[in-house]
Formats: C-alpha cells, sequence, structure tokens
C-alpha cells in the first residue's frame, strides 16, 4: 500500500501539507487531485488541514513540536501526522512518542507502513 493510502492523506480531496516526504513519496503524490503542497522544511511549512512532517532524529524537537502544534492549531478540524520511514536517520516509534509527550498535541493512531516505517496520527489537543 502506498504511504500517502496508509495515511489517509489526499483521498478525500483535501490538500494535504507534505514537509520533508522522501522521494517515492512524492512520486506518489504527484499522482494525486488536488496534488499536496510540498514544504523542504517545517520551517517554511504552512499550516493546512493536512500536514505530514518526515522528521530526521536531530529535527524532533520541543521547538519543532511546537511549531507543528500550532500550525494544527491554527486551522479548526485538522490532522497531523509524525512519519519515520524506517531508515537509519529517522525517529524511532518510541522518539516519535517522546517528542509529542509534554506537547499540546495529542497521539490519535498509528499506521504501519512498508519498509518499517511508522506514522503517528496527531491533533491539537485544545485543553
Amino acid at each position: 500500500m502506498s504511504v500517502l493510502a496508509a495515511l489517509g492523506l489526499g483521498a478525500d480531496g483535501v490538500r494535504a501539507m507534505l514537509i520533508d516526504p522522501p522521494d517515492d513519496v512524492l512520486a506518489e503524490a504527484g499522482r494525486l487531485e488536488p496534488r499536496p503542497t510540498v514544504a523542504s522544511s517545517l520551517q517554511v511549512a504552512e499550516p493546512a488541514l493536512q500536514i505530514a512532517w518526515w522528521p530526521q532524529r536531530e529535527e524532533l524537537t520541543a521547538e519543532s513540536v511546537s511549531k507543528l502544534a500550532w500550525m494544527l492549531s491554527v486551522v479548526e478540524g485538522s490532522e497531523g501526522w509524525l512519519v519515520s520511514d524506517g531508515d537509519e536517520e529517522s525517529p524511532t516509534r518510541e522518539g516519535l512518542r517522546a517528542a509529542v509527550e509534554g506537547s499540546s498535541l495529542a497521539v490519535m493512531g498509528e499506521a504501519e507502513l512498508d519498509g518499517g516505517g511508522l506514522g503517528l496520527r496527531l491533533t491539537h489537543n485544545e485543553a
């Protein structure tokens, strides 16, 4: 199954924001309608109804997670994904979950991806 389909992104006609996706996901995104918006980093990404971010381990800081939380908070009904593609520079499941702990994000579910990848579905916790 394709990564974006496994995450449920783009299937309902919503334009997703993809942040630093791997090449295979970019190829998949090119076949979606509407095509997702792609940002090279979290620093240049914009709020959207659906956001998926493929951080490297060193990028997964309290500051970056706070920015992702803000991006999800300004669009009502938005959801986000923290995605690990399973390579050696990607965060582990534990690393993804630890980054979310103590933030204003809540984990709403997980998706196992091909190649050992994982996605955590997030929402902004209003409380």
